[in-house]
């Protein structure tokens, strides 16, 4: 069975690993499944999350990582962008530099531009906003790693996402952005590829229903909730029976029950 899981609010919270994590996704791994990670979070590169997660105790290579950067850089590579404006972190840039895409500055002429990129970034500023705004204006497409308007963080608190970012700029330049995180279905879709696995014998497990639940379910494989991240009990009652998820689990603690 392939596993996909959400990373913040699903195995941690920022530093704090969720409690059982790592003994369970070992004991997945050690009866023959296969663990996979797909996040939205677009502040660090594949190889940022492999030492991340190893830091963390998890077992993990880098072709079972798939993160909202190396999805953005890998959809600049097959539409052969050349020039982007990029709102982001490190993480973000240096995926899109390993696809030979060039990143250029807030006072590049307005001409030329191919897209405009936007992740989460904690440096967010008007000055940004502005050249992000004036890219597009002068014929720049808008592409976001995700539209998550906030992230969990540790001792339960809530931080701005990326989608708060990305509303902004869609505001400023009256254009909708091209988003290649979840709900869409192209992280999974490239999991899947690479993986052999196939819909029928994957499971995606995540702490947040309209991300990661319906980027599962869009895809026609399981869902499973896990009650560490974002939605609760309480926000499932207000979503139709029959679009919840396959499973509501109190962590990933209780994925031994598929083993």
């Amino acid at each position: 069975m392939l596993f996909v899981l959400d990373l913040d609010g699903c195995i941690y919270r920022e530093s704090q690993v969720v409690k059982g994590a790592v003994e369970t996704l070992a004991y997945l791994q050690d009866k023959g499944h296969k663990v996979t990670y797909a996040t939205n979070n677009a502040l660090l590169s594949r190889e940022q999350y492999k030492k991340k997660l190893r830091g963390m105790g998890f077992n993990v290579k880098l072709e079972e990582i798939m993160c909202a950067a190396y999805a953005a850089g890998e959809f600049l590579r097959k539409k052969k962008a050349k020039k982007v404006f990029v709102i982001g972190s490190k993480g973000l840039r240096d995926e899109i530099r390993k696809t030979g895409t060039l990143i250029i500055g807030e006072n590049h002429s307005v001409k030329g531009i191919d897209f405009v990129v936007v992740g989460l970034d904690r440096q967010f500023s008007f000055k940004k906003l502005l050249a992000a705004q004036q890219f597009i204006l002068g014929g720049a497409n808008l592409l976001a790693t995700n539209k998550d308007a906030t992230y969990p963080g540790a001792n339960n608190t809530v931080f701005p996402g990326c989608g708060s970012i990305v509303a902004s700029v869609e505001a400023a330049s009256g254009k909708e952005a091209l988003v290649v995180g979840k709900p869409g279905t192209y992280m999974l879709e490239k999991l899947l590829e690479n993986t052999g696995y196939g819909t029928k014998e994957t499971l995606v497990v995540g702490d947040r229903y309209e991300t990661d639940i319906l980027f599962g379910r869009n895809a026609g494989v399981k869902t499973a909730l896990v009650l560490t991240g974002i939605t609760t009990r309480k926000d499932l009652k207000k979503i139709p029976t029959k679009f919840h998820p396959d499973y509501v689990l109190q962590s990933v603690a209780a994925l031994t029950r598929f083993a």
